[in-house]
């Protein structure tokens, strides 16, 4: 108990400090401009929530790597593309976090907390539903846990999203966003946009492997160029590999199920 007292204790120390001395992105835009300084990625525009999304998609791959090598004793990719360590999900979640929450820096914690829940439960939910109706596979699956819907999602790890709304609003944006501020701002503008076309160029070879892969399990043979160039390069088992996670699935029932109890079971959909 002591140990949970102490850090809380300091969690409060450092949120308030966070809030009296990282400027909420608005008030440092207006500061920035009566001092004349010009800084990269001022305020909460493209350039910063870019740069939000990269070091998202890079610590949260990052997290889960460690997290699985803990859990399940293995080290296990948890990239969401071809090339290089990045989590689009998790990406994409500090995106949407900084995007719709970042005016309730200065606001008391349940609020934080219950907007977190919704906007992460919301967001991961349609990943899913993306996931499958267009590449035909899914990257993680609930049905084996309470409370979930349609193994979507589940209620602790809407909780769980909360509670990262928090964390990330109070403690981390703020020094990420300080830390962004830095680079120099020519420097910030052409690398954003070198690392613009490289995503680009990722996420689309990473698109055209799931996609192919669900093709070639159907015995559909390639019939262009980059399809022969991802049969190439990128077989089956490399891409079982590179997503540990993955499984292929047969299109989902439209019916809603809420599942409380006993593990759900979808039509053609696997366990993990």
């Amino acid at each position: 108990m002591k140990r949970i007292r102490r850090w809380w204790e300091w969690y409060i120390e450092t949120r308030a400090y966070v809030v009296h001395h990282a400027a909420i992105p608005k008030h440092e835009v207006t500061e920035h401009q009566k001092c004349g300084k010009k800084v990269f990625a001022d305020g909460c525009g493209f350039y910063k929530l870019f740069w939000v999304f990269l070091l998202g998609s890079f610590y949260g791959d990052l997290v889960e790597t460690v997290f699985c090598r803990v859990t399940v004793g293995e080290w296990m990719s948890r990239s969401s593309l071809v090339f290089g360590q990045l989590s689009v999900v998790w990406g994409l979640g500090c995106f949407l976090l900084t995007l719709f929450l970042h005016r309730l820096i200065g606001m008391e914690d349940r609020y934080i907390f219950c907007a977190g829940t919704v906007l992460g439960g919301a967001f991961e939910y349609l990943c899913s539903v993306f996931t499958e109706k267009i590449f035909g596979c899914v990257f993680w699956d609930y049905s084996h846990m309470r409370f979930n819907l349609n193994g979507r999602i589940n209620v602790l790890y809407c909780f769980f999203w909360g509670i990262m709304a928090i964390v990330w609003l109070k403690i981390l944006y703020p020094w990420m966003s300080k830390g962004i501020e830095r680079i120099p701002v020519r420097l910030g503008i052409v690398l954003t946009w070198v690392l613009v076309v490289f995503l680009t160029v990722d996420i689309s070879i990473s698109a055209a492997c799931l996609f192919r892969m669900k093709t070639r399990e159907m015995g559909i043979e390639a019939s262009n160029r980059i399809e022969q160039y991802v049969d190439e390069h990128f077989s089956s088992e490399w891409i079982t590999k590179r997503y540990r996670n993955l499984k292929l699935v047969e299109p989902a029932k439209d019916a809603l199920e809420i599942n409380f109890g006993e593990p759900a079971i979808h039509g053609g959909k696997p366990g993990e």
